[in-house]
């Protein structure tokens, strides 16, 4: 489900179930006071922290790497206490290699849901076998932004070969490693990957070079040896599936043989990345010399067009695949997407079926459930999605979609869905409804925080914090806050009496 559905589908998800005791809904004339300064203490927790980090990323990327540390550092030891804050920027520091400093964000974290599979997904996925000291840990990130972001792979690499440099670790042969690859030097590069892993074999970043390795030097059944390897290992967040997936798609494009089977996946590779002009580049060009699986290029053109809320090239393209071949799968989807998009059920029913029958996916049977349900068969709705709950207790389209019919469950695959999809800012929204619901101002404040930090020009995001501070009986702040969600969307009434009840109380 892309972002912008997602937005929309959550708007409505629970309209008329998830009610907010408030106070009646005022009119932005009725406000007295200034819409300005809203919300100050938020702001200035927030461009600390946004600055703090901007900061440190640039000085890393320009290869000033003490300075970034420090800068990470700072930001660490001051920023106030914030799940989201703390496991967005402590993937990131681990993925610079400064695995201390991530290490004292998850010492800081709760111990709860929202945190368990983000961790454990960034430990299999970046940690070393052992910590390391600041020194090194400063060394090796130096040595990370000259090889990834300075050019400097060569002279970085002779210098970690230095026995005096600094201790040896997997981490150390890693980055040997990536050094060689990126100077094209593969023999080298999968001599030091292979110590790593021997010191190191679950971390899948290890393997994911490896992988990538024996791709480059055509070796490919080797490559997907490991690919498969990668692919055994369970992954529950949204960000480390698609590093999976990224991988897997930049290994069939080094080895496959056919020229537009290569620019498939390569193209699949940029989307999966946060590329996608690069994607359509490569598939526009594609076409113009495809003469086998051309179908292929059609079907992911639209599919990208799709995820990036272009309704209709995505059909256009979608359609071009599905009548060269019948049988593609991502075509039919697509299709079926945007019908139901389209308030289409009959049409998107019945590509949703041939999908599933091409693919048995969640994707295609979440589909064929929501479309039932659409046309008023809720029992068969029903049916599909308690039969898919039992073995896809994780996938997110699924637990978001199911609650249109199962509503009780809301209070359980709310916090599910924001455990394996940290961005997902409807999600947070709608778990501070739940909390105001229930009178826990305090934890939809922390919901609402995460919430702000996501997208501070959200509306949705100042109505429910109006009504926390109304609760706590902070009129003035209340009213302000009204104030501010009517100047960001001065039709937020229409929503309130087109029934949207989940955001906005009645």
């Amino acid at each position: 489900m892309n972002r912008a559905k997602l937005t929309i589908f959550v708007c409505l998800l629970l309209s008329g179930l998830l009610s907010v005791a408030a106070e009646p809904v005022l009119l932005p004339a009725q406000i007295k006071g200034s819409s300005e300064a809203v919300n100050s203490a938020m702001a200035a927790k927030d461009n600390f922290i946004k600055a703090k980090y901007a900061s440190a990323e640039n000085r890393f990327i320009q290869s000033n790497v003490k300075a970034s540390y420090d800068d990470f550092a700072d930001l660490v030891n001051k920023a106030d206490h914030d799940d989201y804050v703390f496991l967005l920027y402590g993937i990131k520091m681990a993925e610079y290699g400064m695995f201390d400093l991530s290490d004292k964000l998850i010492d800081r974290l709760d111990n709860n849901h929202f945190t368990g599979a983000y961790v454990k997904d960034m430990r299999r996925y970046y940690y070393p076998s052992g910590m390391m000291d600041t020194k090194d840990v400063v060394i090796f990130a130096d040595a990370y932004s000259n090889i990834v972001y300075n050019n400097m792979a060569l002279e970085t690499t002779t210098e970690l070969l230095n026995p005096s440099c600094t201790s040896e670790s997997d981490y150390k042969n890693y980055l040997i490693s990536l050094g060689y690859y990126k100077s094209n030097n593969m023999p080298m590069a999968l001599k030091y990957i292979n110590y790593a892993i021997k010191e190191n074999g679950t971390n899948v970043n290890y393997l994911s070079l490896k992988a990538k390795i024996l791709a480059d030097s055509k070796k490919t059944s080797q490559a997907l040896k490991v690919l498969k390897e990668i692919k055994k290992t369970p992954f529950y967040t949204t960000d480390f599936q698609k590093k999976v997936r990224a991988t897997e798609e930049y290994v069939l494009y080094k080895t496959s043989k056919n020229e537009t089977l290569k620019d498939y996946h390569l193209a699949y590779y940029y989307h999966l990345i946060d590329k996608s002009s690069l994607a359509t580049k490569v598939l526009q060009s594609a076409l113009l010399s495809a003469k086998q699986y051309s179908s292929d290029i059609y079907a992911l053109m639209g599919r990208v067009y799709y995820e990036n809320n272009e309704s209709i090239k995505a059909y256009e393209f979608a359609s071009k695949a599905y009548k060269e071949d019948k049988h593609n799968y991502i075509a039919a989807l697509t299709i079926a997407d945007v019908k139901y998009d389209e308030k289409k059920y009959n049409d998107s029913l019945a590509y949703y079926k041939r999908a599933k029958r091409l693919s048995h996916t969640t994707a295609s049977e979440v589909g064929v459930a929501k479309s039932y349900l659409a046309l008023s068969k809720p029992d068969k709705a029903k049916k599909i999605y308690e039969k898919l709950l039992k073995d896809n207790k994780m996938n997110e389209d699924l637990l978001v979609e199911s609650l249109k019919i199962i509503p009780q469950r809301v209070d359980y695959y709310l916090p599910r869905v924001a455990s394996i999809d940290l961005a997902n800012n409807d999600i947070w929204l709608g778990l501070a409804n739940l909390a105001i619901k229930d009178g826990n101002y305090t934890m939809a404040s922390t919901y609402l925080n995460n919430s702000y930090y996501i997208d501070e020009n959200n509306f949705k995001y100042y109505y429910y914090l109006s009504l926390v501070l109304r609760a706590k009986g902070d009129t003035e702040s209340a009213d302000r806050l009204l104030l501010r969600c009517a100047d960001i969307n001065a039709d937020y009434q229409s929503a309130i009496n087109s029934g949207y009840s989940d955001y906005y109380g009645n």
